[in-house]
């Protein structure tokens, strides 16, 4: 069947993840709850950032987790009415500052363009909030390509559920083999074979290496920028 919609991951596949939520962290702990400085780089290290390289290891909470499950893995002495306060506060205060540090991977309007001149319908899907994910394709001025922008927190339950291309089908009419689920993690992979997509496409722009998820994908790009070549070769 034709793959007529394409939903996208945001963070590794359409922005720079590590140059956009690494300074955003490291801010939103010491100046928002106060975490001593020396203290903020062992919870990044908790949630899988590696100091090493500068970047958050593939599949890591960080990487790929939805703000509840960092906030329960860093605060996992909060009350569940604490935690979710916390929750709360993060992804509708905090979390939307991240266009103040937001690092497009590339020309993102030319891709779009690209795609929605072959008749394909786009969106995103994002462990990220709705809120926060809005208001950086909001900043980088291409939100207008996207019929929905679907956050951890517009489904009951977040990737790689599935839920995420359940719900963009019920949105658009497509069916689910229609839909092309493009990322950078695995959970992403996942979520498109839970979905039932028509396809899943990895992308290398995140923190997954070529070892790490070419073996979920159906096929595996350098970046999003190939993907219009590829769609027209299928």
């Amino acid at each position: 069947m034709a793959i007529k919609g394409v939903l996208f991951d945001k963070d590794g596949t359409l922005i720079e993840v590590n140059g956009t939520w690494v300074p955003l962290y490291r801010q939103m702990l010491v100046e928002d709850f106060s975490v001593p400085p020396d203290d903020v780089e062992a919870m990044l290290v908790k949630g899988g950032y590696e100091p090493s390289t500068g970047a958050f290891r593939a599949g890591s909470a960080l990487a790929a987790g939805t703000t509840a499950q960092i906030a329960e893995l860093w605060w996992p002495t909060l009350s569940k009415d604490e935690l979710k306060k916390r929750v709360s506060v993060i992804d509708n205060d905090i979390a939307p500052r991240a266009k103040e540090f937001i690092k497009p991977l590339m020309e993102l309007s030319n891709v779009f363009d690209e795609l929605r001149a072959m008749g394909l319908r786009l969106g995103v899907a994002t462990n990220d909030s709705f809120r926060s994910a809005h208001a950086q394709m909001n900043h980088l001025d291409v939100h207008h390509y996207f019929e929905h922008i679907i956050g951890w927190d517009s489904v009951v339950i977040p990737k790689p559920s599935g839920h995420m291309i359940e719900y963009f089908c019920s949105k658009t009419g497509l069916k689910p083999e229609e839909v092309a689920m493009v990322g950078d993690n695995g959970h992403d992979m996942e979520e498109a074979r839970h979905g039932g997509a028509g396809l899943a496409v990895a992308v290398l722009t995140g923190n997954s290496a070529h070892s790490e998820i070419a073996h979920m994908a159906d096929h595996t790009l350098a970046s999003v920028a190939d993907l219009p070549a590829l769609l027209r070769s299928l």
